[in-house]
């Protein structure tokens, strides 16, 4: 699998080129590239977040945690008294770890987490996170979960390439449980393809995600 750095320089990279073409192209705003270039990141390093076996990724989800609680109080700084802002960070950065904590016990590293329908999966939360909670319009909204999803994708992509040893012409027993459809737990399968499902019907306005999928391909 590539390193900590390697996938977050090359999401880097690769969420960089995709927000360069968007804002290029006129499908997003100057501003609003710099924010999705920054979630592309972010989805570069998600699937690794059941990993917590090296200092980098305990890192990461430290970071995780703050960006959750930052995400969580964003909305209402302005509105409410600056120390329920702190409380309402702690007890999101508190629930956060807890989470982290239970979610590491109960998965494996290269489970579904690293698979095809997790990264969608992350796509179409972020875009209900987006549409619902922060209020952004639909369109923002499903680019924002689509480099969340870009940024997840190259980072599976990256472990698959690293399976694969070209020097010694052999491939390594890693190759082929980051880029997946489904795991060999049926029940994990099952839970995963039924969210999905679900979090697809709960979706407003799918045709604007048709419509933008199409936009992106023609980019």
């Amino acid at each position: 699998m590539a390193n900590f750095s390697t996938h977050l320089n090359v999401s880097a990279f690769v969420s960089g080129v995709g927000a360069t073409l968007v804002t290029y192209s006129g499908i997003a705003s100057k501003e609003d590239g710099i924010f999705y270039f920054f979630a592309g990141i972010v989805g570069g390093l998600l699937p690794d977040i059941d990993h917590d076996k090296s200092t980098p990724l305990k890192i990461m989800q430290f970071f995780f945690s703050n960006l959750i609680a930052f995400l969580v109080t964003y909305k209402f700084i302005g509105n409410v008294p600056i120390l329920n802002i702190a409380l309402m960070w702690a007890g999101a950065y508190f629930l956060t770890t807890v989470v982290f904590y239970f979610f590491k016990k109960l998965t494996t590293h290269r489970g579904m987490i690293h698979s095809i329908p997790a990264a969608f999966l992350a796509w179409f939360l972020i875009s209900l996170i987006a549409y619902k909670y922060w209020n952004m319009d639909i369109q923002k909204s499903y680019l924002l979960g689509f480099f969340v999803f870009l940024g997840y994708i190259t980072h599976l992509v990256l472990d698959e390439i690293y399976s694969v040893d070209l020097t010694g012409r052999k491939i390594k027993k890693s190759f082929g449980s980051a880029l997946k459809f489904c795991s060999t737990d049926k029940t994990t399968n099952l839970i995963f393809i039924s969210t999905l499902l679900i979090m697809f019907l709960f979706l407003p306005q799918k045709e604007m995600l048709f419509s933008i999928i199409k936009g992106l391909i023609h980019v």
